[in-house]
Parts: structure tokens; sequence; C-alpha cells
């Protein structure tokens, strides 16, 4: 029961402020779960497809925001990122402690988190964004599911701060990216692990409480009358899982 309500309201409060349905999901896990680190990251990552499949399920309705051959930039870069990501992790998580697992998991999650907050609250002012060309969104989808893969989460906050800095493009534009990347990289990162697994995803039991809670919490998220509030909070969202983040290096070091 404690998987379907973390992986609800993470869906939920991740998704209606705009920072990731599992941004807080997999620093939470990292904290109250006993489960092994290579366990977290692969219920995780079914939670971010799950509720990114939500998402993509509603968007289809709208317009593209993107040209289709930047989409395709995308999918592919990300999703290569996803297989190399998970190949990456499995091969990190297989050699190191649980401890030190999450010490350096979440240390990495506490930057990728912090850089985009200090860039939007602080230095955009300052820093005039580039205007790359929009081939450069494969090398950057790389890299950004690259780091989804591994760390199992969207890295959605990162995408915001690669289209907005590199590409000098508007919200809807960055949100559709961010959409993509997130949903590519996670579709490489399972392909990869079933096939290292021989299909075999451990603690199936866990996922019939995780997978339900982070389809309902996309979906209570999809509807402007109720995710409005929560949407006005992403900085207490963001804060809480800086914190959770930091929580889970204190107790690794100790």
């Amino acid at each position: 029961m404690i998987y379907l309500i973390l992986s609800g309201v993470s869906a939920f409060l991740g998704l209606a402020s705009g920072l990731g349905p599992t941004t807080l999901l997999r620093p939470l896990l990292d904290a109250v779960s006993p489960l092994p680190a290579d366990a977290v990251a692969i219920l995780c990552s079914v939670a971010t497809l799950s509720s990114v499949l939500v998402i993509a399920f509603f968007a289809l309705s709208e317009p593209l925001t993107l040209h289709p051959d930047e989409l395709i930039l995308l999918a592919v870069g990300s999703a290569i990122g996803g297989v190399l990501g998970d190949l990456a992790a499995s091969r990190f998580l297989a050699d190191i402690s649980r401890e030190t697992a999450a010490l350096l998991n979440n240390a990495l999650l506490f930057v990728l988190l912090a850089l985009p907050a200090v860039y939007f609250h602080t230095l955009s002012a300052s820093i005039r964004p580039f205007s790359l060309t929009r081939l450069a969104a494969l090398p950057c989808a790389f890299v950004i599911g690259l780091f989804a893969s591994f760390l199992s989460f969207g890295a959605e906050p990162l995408t915001l701060l690669v289209y907005f800095l590199l590409f000098d493009a508007e919200h809807h534009e960055a949100s559709t990216a961010s959409l993509t990347i997130a949903l590519c990289a996670m579709c490489g990162k399972l392909v990869c692990a079933l096939i290292r697994t021989r299909l075999n995803l451990p603690h199936a039991d866990i996922l019939l409480w995780l997978l339900p809670g982070a389809v309902i919490g996309a979906l209570f998220a999809v509807f402007p009358a109720i995710s409005s509030r929560p949407a006005k909070k992403g900085d207490i969202f963001l804060k809480l899982s800086l914190f959770t983040s930091l929580i889970n290096m204190a107790a690794a070091l100790t």
C-alpha cells in the first residue's frame, strides 16, 4: 500500500508542478524501501514510463509543437542514451554496496535538480540563451537520456534547462521535448533491462501497487481543476526532492 501512495503522490505533484512523475519517488524509495538499488531503479523506471504514457495519450489530441524531424532526433538520441544508461547503471550497481549506490545516485540527482533551479531562479535574467540549430537536439537527447536512465527518472528539469538555455525554446516546445525524452529513455532502459534479465522483472508484486499509483496520479494531474493548486507550489516540491536526496546522502555517510 505504501508503494501505491508514494507513486501516486509523486506522479501527481511532479506532473502538476512540471518536475516529472518520479523526481520525488526515486529519493523516497531510496529512503524508505528495503529493496536493493537495482530493484528500486527498475520500479522507478516503470513508474516513470506509466505516468509519461498517460500524459502522452492526452497530448495526442493537441497539435505538434516541435517539427517531426526534431522529434525523431529526440527519440533516437534518448533511446540510445536509455540503453547505455541501463548498461552503465547495472555495471555500476553490481560493484558497490547499496549505501554507496544511494549516496552517489542521490548526489547526482541533487545536482541535476539544483542546476535547473539555480538557472531559472537566478541566472536566467543575466545569461542570454543560445540559439543552436535544432540538429543539436540529438546529442542533447542522448546525454539527457543517459542521465535519466542511469538515475531512473525522467530528467524533466534537465531537459527544460537545456531547451531554454541552448535553443531559446518556448515553454510548450520544451515541455514536448521533455515528454519525448522521458518516454523514449525509459523505453530504451526497460527494453535493455528485460533483455539483460531475460524477461524477469524483480518484485512484480510491488509493481502491482506501484503501477496503479503512477497511472492514477498522472490522471489526476491531467485535469487543470485538480492540478492547478499544486502547480503553484513547484518550488516546495523541488525543495522536498532536494531535501530527501540530502537526507539519503547523510544516511549513507553515517
